[in-house]
Parts: structure tokens; C-alpha cells; sequence
């Protein structure tokens, strides 16, 4: 089969969540068709799947003349996988999402491979809102507000989270017993320049109550490295363990992110990306779990000020931070990926 999806790795991780559930099927194969990104063609290509790149154009929501040569971009796109696909011949196309899977997805639909597309978020966005028109299945985290991707498609799922985090999950993991409460600080897998900001104008604040980790993103400059503070490009296979010993996770609202973070029940303060910068559906993810008392929630702009009281006041309430991190946890879990697992086996065995 054929896996498609990317733009951040919040649209693999997932995918990749559902090829590992697969892998045990003896009858499973699969490969990749993304866009020409090294980040994303290394940790696919570290899952064992062949990826092939294709050009394609950004999907917009506002008026741009970009989105004139873009329009083009993807008909050539569509072209690059029609030709992939008829090649290597898939019984079946996942899509995880991101502008890059719609020309896939078009191809798949044109040579009648059955087409199953998954959407992490609160709401469809628009590159799901399109597969959708060409897809057999569409999979959801919840039942409520997919209506008009059309009811019969619908299979609500979860969000899929990858196999070794919940592997290392159900480990017993011995925490270091720091003289200071940890402070883990996520702002996607590219990073949040907004949340780089923040951190550098509050770091001097925020080392008097904690320590600090910090992901600032690989294309952020590495802050100077200070006592309690580390700085890193990127978390890899110490996340686990970072989430393990976080007393408290600052992060954006990406549905991937809160996905992990309601598998290890944390607690935390949720920044998400305003409208300013994107259609809103962080924004939602964050509404949602704020509705439900399971994080804290500051909106941009975020003021600096607000920002350290609020984690000074919660790595002073054990209490607080333990009853979000308990209904944190109740929210998820951890079995989307099998669940969505069991619905390609059983459409590529009808």
C-alpha cells in the first residue's frame, strides 16, 4: 500500500504510527509519496518505506497570485504520482494529510486505488475537506463536527500515536531526582519562533522555579547553554523519557503533539498558533481540552508576564498540575493506530 502526507512531522508520525501496526501483517508492504523534504524522507526512510518525492504547490485559504503557479505545481504533481502509482501498483493509498497528499490522492482516485484519509484535527482542513470528495473512508478523532465530509465516509478512530511511545509507556522508567521541577518546552517539529521569543525573554524568570529543555526547531539559532537550561534542535528517542520526567510541558496544539501528551498524562500550557498564521484548528484543539479542564490555555499574543505566573503558579500547585495531567490522560488512549489498522486490513481483504 501506499502511505501519503507531510508539510510538518505531525502529519507523519502518525502515518508512520499505522504503517508500524501493519508491519506485522505478513502480507503488508508499503512505501511513501511526500514532498522534497530531508527531514521527513530520513525518518520515513529510518521506518523501512521507499519515499518518492513530488513538487507541489501550496494550498491557500486567501487571495495570492502564488496560488496561480501553485495551481500549476499541482497538476504536475498529480502527474508525478499518477506515474508513481501506476508503477508500483498499491492496493490501497492512506493519506495523513498536508497540501502534499492531495495530488496523490487525485491519482489514486483516477486509477480507482480505494483511497482511506485520516484527519488529526478538531475540523477539517482543506486539504482534507478536498481528499475527501476522492476518498472511500475518511477516519476522525471524534464524532461530532465532520458532518459535511459526508456521514457514510466517516470512521472515528483517535489519533494515532507511534508504537515506541507507547512502548516505552508501559516501562517502568526511573526519573532523576533533580533538585528542580522540569519544564519541557515543544514547539512542533520545525520549531516556533513565536516560542523561542517568549522563552529568551522569560529564561532568566523561568530558571529561578525550574529547569529547562527546550526544543527550539532546526532551523533556530542554539541559545548559549546555561545551568538548567539545554537547548536542542530537535527531540528524537528522548522524548519518551523527557515526558516521563516533565513536571510541567509547554507546547503548541498540534492534534500529533496532544496526542503524546495525553498518552503520558502531563500537564500543561497550551500556545497555540493564532489565526494570523493559520486556519484556527490549533486554536480549536486548545479550546476543546481547555473546555474540559485538562490544560492551560494563552492565546497570542502571549504576554511575558502572564506567561511566567502562570507556570510559577502551577509548579507551585502539585495539585492543580495533578488533576490536569489526570484528565489529560483520560482523554487518550493509545489505540487509534490498531483500530485504524483493522479497518485497512479488513478493506484490502473484502
Amino acid at each position: 500500500m501506499c502511505f501519503t502526507g507531510g508539510g510538518t512531522l505531525g502529519h507523519v508520525y502518525p502515518a508512520l504510527a499505522v504503517h508500524q501496526e501493519l508491519s506485522s501483517s505478513e502480507s503488508y508492504s508499503g512505501f511513501w509519496i511526500g514532498r522534497n523534504d530531508p527531514t521527513e524522507r530520513r525518518i520515513v526512510e529510518e521506518a523501512n518505506l521507499d519515499f518518492y518525492s513530488i513538487p507541489s504547490g501550496k494550498l491557500r485559504r486567501y487571495p495570492s497570485l502564488r496560488t496561480v503557479t501553485d495551481g500549476f505545481k499541482v497538476l504536475g504533481a498529480i502527474g508525478f504520482a499518477y506515474r508513481i502509482l501506476k508503477r508500483r501498483k498499491p492496493d490501497l493509498l492512506f493519506s495523513k494529510g498536508g497540501f502534499v497528499s492531495v495530488p496523490p490522492v487525485i491519482a489514486a482516485h483516477l486509477l480507482k486505488i480505494p483511497v482511506i484519509s485520516h484527519e488529526s484535527d478538531i475540523s477539517p482542513g482543506l486539504a482534507t475537506r478536498i481528499n475527501a470528495r476522492f476518498s472511500d473512508l475518511i477516519c476522525v478523532p471524534f464524532a461530532e463536527g465532520f458532518d459535511r465530509l459526508g456521514r457514510e465516509k466517516l470512521r472515528v478512530t483517535g489519533n494515532p500515536v507511534r508504537k515506541d511511545l507507547l512502548e516505552a509507556k508501559q516501562k517502568p522508567f526511573a526519573l532523576a531526582q533533580d533538585a528542580l521541577p522540569l519544564l519541557l518546552v515543544l514547539g512542533g517539529s520545525g520549531g516556533s519562533a513565536a516560542i523561542n521569543a517568549l522563552i529568551e525573554k522569560t529564561l532568566d524568570e523561568l530558571l529561578t522555579i525550574c529547569s529547562v529543555y527546550h526544543q527550539v526547531g532546526a532551523n533556530a539559532p542554539l541559545p548559549s547553554l546555561r545551568p538548567n537550561y539545554t537547548a536542542v534542535e530537535f527531540i528524537g528517542d528522548e522524548l519518551a523519557a523527557l515526558l516521563h520526567r516533565a513536571d510541567l510541558v509547554v507546547s503548541r496544539s498540534g492534534a500529533g503533539v496532544l496526542e503524546e501528551l495525553k498518552l503520558f498524562a502531563k500537564a500543561s500550557i497550551l500556545l497555540p498558533l493564532g489565526r494570523k498564521t493559520s486556519r484556527g484548528e490549533q486554536e480549536a484543539n486548545a479550546r476543546h481540552l481547555e473546555a474540559k479542564g485538562a490544560a492551560v490555555v494563552l492565546y497570542e499574543p502571549v504576554d511575558p508576564d502572564a506567561f511566567v505566573c502562570m507556570v510559577r503558579s502551577l509548579i507551585d500547585d502539585p495539585l492543580r498540575r495533578e488533576a490536569l495531567a489526570r484528565t489529560m490522560g483520560s482523554l487518550g488512549d493509545g489505540s487509534a493506530a490498531r483500530r485504524i489498522g483493522e479497518i485497512i486490513l479488513g478493506w484490502r481483504n473484502a
